[in-house]
């Protein structure tokens, strides 16, 4: 995670404070607190690692920060559209890991859905994971407008058991 990445879970942006990426903080902790959303802890693990981030390089912030407003964008509110989505999917298990999905599970039968949110097959992995990454501040920008947010990959994992991998 970089810090550009980090104040995109909160939507933050310009010259910031302690103060600032705190109260950012309590915000995002109530909207996606587990009691008030029911993918509450999945989201404030994402949460989580960016406020710890954020904190950690409290005097870095406003040097690195990028400069491109294209660069700058709400993750936390596009992360909780992905898991929406995920959540729906039957077969599928997903964990937040800083700015990171991993999904795994029966990828197969939701290949297409997986594919329109812009996922993309990790055929070097072999521990049945996929990713799902906030992109849009390292560069990677797509054409559709979930896209310019989500970079995935999904392993294949019933191909790879068929064929004695897994």
């Amino acid at each position: 995670m970089n810090i550009q990445e980090a104040l995109n879970v909160f939507g933050l942006s310009g010259d910031l404070t302690e103060k600032d990426i705190k109260a950012a903080y309590k915000k995002a902790a109530l909207k996606y607190h587990p009691d008030r959303n029911p993918l509450g802890a999945e989201l404030m693990k994402a949460v989580n690692a960016a406020f710890d981030f954020l904190m950690a390089n409290i005097d870095k912030i406003n040097q690195f920060q990028s400069t491109d407003e294209n660069a700058r964008y709400n993750y936390g509110e596009d992360l909780e559209k992905v898991l929406n989505t995920l959540s729906g999917l039957t077969g599928i298990v997903y964990e937040v890991i800083g700015n990171w999905v991993w999904i795994s599970g029966e990828t197969k039968e939701h290949k297409d859905i997986l594919k329109e949110m812009g996922c993309k097959w990790a055929s070097k992995k072999n521990n049945g994971f996929t990713v799902l990454k906030n992109t849009k501040a390292a560069g990677t920008v797509k054409n559709t407008a979930l896209k310019k947010f989500v970079k995935c990959m999904v392993q294949r994992v019933n191909v790879r058991r068929q064929a004695g991998h897994v």
